[in-house]
């Protein structure tokens, strides 16, 4: 029974992982053995204007959004509901709801309220602001913020059923116990919600931060990566692709796995010291 798993996992994640890396050692004209690849990576990592600088410093804005808005934001959502404020089952549809509607539907909605002479900018003419004639996606100042923003707005969904679903399981009777003795809400879900529920907090944690260098947003359905705003995931799709709406595979999967084992051994040990941290906390048992 394990024979089969066993084959697949070897074919399709060892043997093409094992491929990729011997590619960065390539020369992706002669095939001869090169660390050409390696300078090019360390030429474009440390350039001024260099796409994978760029790319770089774009995925870690979005690691940090999820890390320190969207989690953060999700946790305080999914509580307020699971103490079922007025009107809490609205509230659970309306966070969740960008997660089921179609992204090609949330992005061109977004694109429209922020667009000039759209909503928000009727609303900033009312103080005198306005947004700038190319539009906030137009413009490489403003652009990669305004996808961050989107990324936050449709952010919720996923990890707030996480974080409800790890405080539906706390016993009701501490809850009840500790209201009794005078716990404020405010105490009850930083003393007694959050230390109950740190087991799932903490695989968020590792979980995100195993995904720091694929962390992305809707770059293709916004920009294409122009202005400036593409990720590490998008900037090896455009590599690969050639560009993504055009089509047609490139000859840049060198580059690529360099690019990949790169950041592969450079993130490995901030995961194994963050799974580290986190098996550290102490756990309530309940």
């Amino acid at each position: 029974m394990l024979a089969l798993p066993l084959v697949q996992w070897l074919i399709f994640w060892l043997g093409i992982n094992l491929d990729f890396i011997k590619l960065a050692f390539l020369d992706v004209r002669t095939d001869a053995f090169t660390f050409s690849n390696f300078v090019t990576f360390w030429d474009e990592l440390t350039s001024p204007y260099g796409s994978i600088k760029i790319a770089l410093i774009n995925t870690l804005k979005y690691f940090a959004t999820t890390m320190l808005i969207i989690n953060p934001l999700s946790l305080v959502i999914a509580y307020f509901i699971y103490k079922k404020i007025r009107g809490y089952k609205i509230f659970r549809i309306v966070f969740y709801l960008p997660a089921i509607i179609s992204s090609v539907v949330m992005v061109e909605s977004f694109r429209q309220i922020i667009r000039p002479e759209g909503i928000v900018d009727a609303f900033l003419h009312l103080f005198g602001g306005a947004i700038p004639p190319v539009g906030w996606l137009g413009s490489p100042d403003y652009a990669t913020s305004a996808i961050l923003f989107y990324t936050v707005w449709t952010g919720f969904g996923v990890n707030m059923l996480l974080f409800m679903g790890a405080m539906v399981r706390v016993p009701t009777e501490i809850l009840e116990a500790s209201k009794l003795d005078g716990c404020s809400a405010l105490r009850e879900f930083f003393v007694m919600i959050i230390p109950m529920i740190v087991p799932t907090i903490a695989t968020l944690v590792v979980v995100s931060c195993t995904n720091v260098i694929s962390t992305t947003g809707p770059i293709l359905l916004f920009t294409n990566g122009d202005y400036n705003t593409a990720t590490i995931s998008f900037w090896i799709f455009e590599k690969i692709y050639g560009g993504g709406v055009s089509g047609g595979l490139s000859s840049n999967y060198n580059i690529v796995s360099c690019t990949g084992l790169c950041f592969t051994l450079v993130s490995l040990p901030i995961i194994l010291l963050v799974r580290y941290l986190m098996d550290k906390v102490p756990a309530v048992e309940y």
